[in-house]
Formats: structure tokens, sequence, C-alpha cells
């Protein structure tokens, strides 16, 4: 696929700790009971300096910070790490996906003189956007953003769409502006299965429902109907890390090509993590093996060797081409 010394993106989970429980994030069941296969940690800069060596942080041109199940506003070394990439490579792109809602405004003006991009996640105004972001604030995030714009931060507004907040649209557009938001990006969710959500306290009791818009219900059938195909009609890859050579390290200290193959917090019976095990046979840790030695086991070639023979899952799911089904995802 690509060796160590070609790799010049980082995508980072720094921690898989996280203030919200968002109804479809797998870090719990429904905004319920916590995902119990989820290990609670994070990365330190001490990790991450033994980790990463000077030489193939120069070699970089961007990392950004972005978890299956954490938010890296929350992490201890957040801050602490971005400065140690841009003292250590000057011309490194930074960038991080946050719901923003805790940290104060001093900490928000540090980060944008770091000149660090973020991606805030805010879903709606303030009467819409905790039903999904449960648990964050509405009131806080818009301070923390302020702060950072004001910072002169490259901050962009990012808005999934429901059915409760879609006509919030062009106002949550009109306030991005007026605020100094570089960008908004309206996002539509392929993860209802049947057009609702029923959203669940951490007894199991239902507190309110989540319904789909007609653009994700859509969305959600063309993802469904690609994913029930047969495997070997879907052998096409085209892969977005090999495009950019790029590799997504977890908060536990697991190397894979992409976000997607981390499988360590997923059920032992999901067919997607017995995948996964049968070409890799482990995972490969930074806790327990160098950068070197994790690429020198040959994981990223052969999985690419699986693409002309039997796909893994996962790459099939996110990354096969038929009939330009992924043309259409982005429609």
């Amino acid at each position: 696929m690509y060796k160590l010394n070609q790799i010049k993106t980082i995508h980072l989970e720094i921690t898989s700790k996280c203030q919200a429980s968002c109804p479809m994030c797998s870090r719990n069941i429904q905004g319920g009971v916590d995902n119990p296969f989820i290990a609670v940690t994070e990365i330190t800069l001490d990790d991450f300096i033994k980790w990463f060596p000077v030489d193939f942080i120069k070699q970089l041109d961007r990392l950004y910070m972005c978890g299956n199940l954490g938010d890296p506003v929350v992490a201890k070394d957040t801050l602490e790490i971005f400065t140690y990439l841009k003292s250590t490579n000057p011309n490194i792109s930074l960038g991080m996906n946050t719901n923003g809602s805790a940290r104060n405004t001093a900490w928000w003006t540090k980060l944008a003189e770091l000149g660090v991009v973020v991606r805030f996640g805010i879903d709606g105004l303030s009467d819409t956007h905790a039903l999904y972001r449960i648990g964050t604030d509405w009131d806080k995030i818009i301070t923390n953003a302020k702060s950072f714009i004001q910072a002169g931060g490259y901050a962009i507004w990012d808005m999934l769409v429901f059915d409760h907040n879609q006509h919030q649209i062009d106002d949550c557009k009109s306030l991005s502006k007026e605020l100094g938001f570089k960008e908004i990006a309206i996002k539509n969710t392929s993860r209802f299965h049947n057009g609702s959500l029923n959203v669940l306290d951490k007894t199991g009791k239902t507190i309110h429902i989540l319904y789909a818009t007609e653009k994700s219900k859509d969305l959600a059938s063309k993802v469904h109907q690609y994913a029930t195909k047969p495997v070997e009609e879907k052998k096409v890859i085209s892969c977005k890390v090999k495009n950019e050579k790029s590799m997504y390290v977890s908060a536990t200290g697991n190397v894979v090509p992409c976000c997607w193959l981390d499988m360590e917090w997923m059920p032992p019976h999901s067919f997607s993590r017995i995948d996964y095990m049968d070409i890799i046979g482990r995972h490969l840790n930074l806790h327990d093996l160098s950068l070197d030695e994790i690429f020198n086991e040959g994981m990223f070639s052969d999985i690419e060797q699986s693409w002309s023979n039997i796909p893994l899952r996962e790459c099939s799911k996110q990354c096969g081409e038929v009939d330009k089904f992924l043309e259409q995802f982005s429609k």
C-alpha cells in the first residue's frame, strides 16, 4: 500500500473520552448505557513523543484529531500535543473535530494561535442542538467558538440535520456568518435504519425520539442497498487513505490505515472484527511495538492484497465502488 516514510497524514484519536452522549455514537447504546467494549483512555504528550520520532513528524503534511469515540477537547494534552507538533514541524497543518462544549476561553485562544482548523459540531440553535448532542451546552459552545474566532481561528460549523432542526438551516447559516465561521457544512446521516431512533437514558428509558429527514432516509436506503450486495460484487476498492498516504492511531494506540478498521472496541462476534482478525491476526499497538515494527509486520500490504480476493468487509463498505454508489452517497 505504502511505506512508513511515505506517510503524510495522521488521523489521531487522542481520547476515547467524551462528555456527550450522542445517540448514534458507538460509545453508548442510543444515548444510554455505555458500550462495555470500549477502553476509556487517552494519549498523553509523553506517549506521543515516544511513539513518533522527530524525523517522522517532520515528513508530515497534516495531523487532525477526530475520534471514532472521543472528543479531543476533553483530553488532557490536546493543546500540548498541537504545540509540540508546531514547534517540531512549523509547516504542518493541524485540525480538530469537536463538540466544543468544554475548556475556557483562554484555552480556545491558544488553540487559534497555533493555527488549528476546528470543526464545531453544532446541530441547530439553542432549542434543538442538545436533542442529539446530549450533554453539551449550546451557549458554552458559542462562547468558545467566539473566543476562537476572535483570536484568528479558522472555524467550520458542522450541522447534522434531523427532522427536528431542518427548519433552522437558514438561521444557522446566517448565524455562522454573523459569528465569523469561515464555512458551514450541512450533513445528513445514513445511520437511521427505520427512519427513527428512540433516545434512551442510562436506565434504558426512552426520553425522546429522533426522526430522519427525507434525505437521510434516502441516504440510509442507498447505503443499505450497497452494504447488502455480495462482497464479490464490491471488489473494486478506491482507498481514500492510500491516495492521501494517511494512517489512523486510536486512543488505545492501535495503528491501522483508517478509522473504519479500528476493530478493538467492537464486540468479539462482530463480522467486521472477525474479518480483520482473520487477515491481520492481532491488533498492532504502539504500546507494544514501534512504528517501524508495525509497518514491518506487513499489515498495510496484507489489507491491500485482500482487495483482489475477498476484501475486508469494511473496505468494501466504505471504499468499494459499484455502479457509482459512492458518488450517490455524496449527493
